[in-house]
């Protein structure tokens, strides 16, 4: 039995018979009386699955032909997550990078898995700089915005905090973070820097007064400006008045241009006791170096040219999209390229995964390995693995109730963002009206979770995805 209904009539509490219903407390209802199945989110919105409706498998033929899932992103048909990832940690000294999949049950038929992958090199005493505060402020749609922007967001590390402001409309982009997350920072900036802000007028001054005021007071403060500012564009008084309040409260402050002709000389006069204004023109290299200039590297580069291997036994199994770093097929398994790794760094990325059919109750597994060079060592080859573990189940009720809403709400927060949009909904995604609501759900869902099992982690889990959600809002 299928029952469907768009997300529009979700987010509006549709009241269709047999329709899902957004209940107060954020969760999905179906009215079914006594329907036992899953919520699937397909490009026409959310269907209801009954547990006998067992999806076919789908057989490839062509080794060219693209990955197809034979069913949508599954969910709890309540809405309600009610299960948390437990770790798979690979380590040396020095370097740890923990999995934490969506699933430990994996459909028969074949199907996806969410993995989220934490990668951590601890700040060892001279090799890494304490935390900062980096404010990063657009102003313009310069060519090289986001080029910039990334080149800023890749210096920082684990112990860094990151805050994103569009002086069109002065609207926080991304709310204070930890600069772990910069994949989902970047996906903002590149959603953002696309979209043509209802509320678009440009104010740099109350642009930077934010900023500013969002910065921590008991730590190092930076704020770089990333702008199409013309030399004779005046500074008026109220930037000024901004400027001034920066460089009076000790905030280190430097602007590039986002065009090859832009210039700054304006701006020369509020070079900060704490750095300088950079104002680079011309060549994008020599304006990424001043980026890199102005915003100290977190460490020093530790691990080199770090890849990660999936395989699925049974096999094959593939990287399907990536939240960050370079996706790479092989024959029978699946790579993820993160460059180097630096002392103190920390970052976060989530990947899928595709699982292949099989037999109900036999086990699967994903095998990973990590391949990295070892620079204390001069670039000595180093590897380190681990396994997943996961089994094939034939009932859609049981794999939903196991997923880890952890890694889902994770993954949310990138999908709304459209950094890993084909997970929730494929190659349809431009069908739906957005991943908006879903990913609202999932928020709900962790704070229920958190409410009811205690769980301060979930409750940190929620509250990083509702203000996201509500940062990536329009005005």
């Amino acid at each position: 039995m299928v029952a469907k209904a768009g997300l529009v009539l979700v987010a509006a509490c549709a009241c269709a018979c047999g329709g899902p219903l957004l209940a107060k407390d954020g969760t999905v209802v179906f009215a079914q009386q006594g329907a036992h199945g899953a919520s699937v989110v397909t490009a026409d919105g959310v269907e209801f699955h009954d547990r006998i409706d067992v999806p076919k498998r789908i057989v490839v033929r062509d080794p060219d032909e693209p990955w197809r899932a034979p069913v949508g992103f599954i969910l709890p048909s309540d809405g309600r997550f009610t299960a948390t990832s437990r770790p798979t940690i690979l380590a040396t000294t020095g370097f740890a990078i923990t999995l934490r999949p969506s699933d430990t049950r994996v459909p028969m038929w074949g199907g996806e898995v969410l993995i989220r992958v934490d990668i951590l090199a601890p700040a060892a005493a001279d090799a890494a700089r304490w935390g900062e505060d980096v404010a990063v402020v657009i102003e313009g749609r310069g060519a090289d915005s986001a080029a910039l922007a990334e080149v800023a967001l890749s210096q920082l590390g684990g112990r860094d905090r990151v805050i994103i402001v569009d002086a069109l409309g002065a609207k926080i982009v991304v709310p204070r973070m930890p600069a772990s997350t910069r994949s989902i920072a970047m996906a903002a900036i590149d959603r953002r820097l696309e979209r043509a802000p209802r509320n678009g007028v440009n104010d740099l001054a109350n642009a930077i007064k934010v900023a500013h005021g969002a910065l921590a007071k008991a730590t190092l403060r930076r704020l770089v400006l990333i702008t199409d500012r013309k030399t004779a564009e005046p500074i008026g008084a109220a930037l000024a008045k901004e400027l001034t309040a920066l460089h009076d409260d000790h905030v280190a402050f430097f602007a590039v241009s986002s065009v090859a002709d832009g210039s700054h000389s304006a701006l020369d006069a509020f070079s900060q006791d704490a750095g300088g204004t950079w104002n680079a023109d011309g060549d994008l290299n020599a304006r990424k170096y001043a980026v890199r200039d102005a915003v100290p590297a977190a460490g020093k580069a530790a691990w080199k040219d770090v890849v990660l291997s999936f395989t699925g036994t049974p096999a094959p199994s593939h990287v399907l999209e990536a939240s960050g770093g370079d996706a790479r097929w092989a024959l029978d398994a699946g790579e993820l390229a993160l460059g180097d790794v630096r002392a103190g760094d920390e970052r976060t990325e989530v990947i899928r995964v595709s699982v292949p059919a099989w037999i109900a109750g036999e086990k699967f597994s994903f095998g990973v390995t990590a391949r990295f060079g070892d620079v204390a060592r001069n670039g000595e080859a180093r590897t380190m693995s681990a396994v997943i573990p996961c089994v094939y189940d034939d009932d859609i009720e049981r794999i939903a109730k196991s997923r880890n809403g952890d890694v889902i709400a994770y993954a949310s927060a990138l999908a709304t963002l459209k950094r890993l949009d084909a997970a929730f909904v494929g190659e349809g995604v431009d069908k739906v009206e957005g991943l908006a609501q879903i990913a609202r759900i999932h928020a709900r869902s962790m704070e229920l979770f958190a409410r009811d099992m205690k769980d301060p982690a979930s409750k940190e889990q929620a509250d990083f995805l509702n203000a996201l959600l509500a940062a990536e809002k329009d005005d």
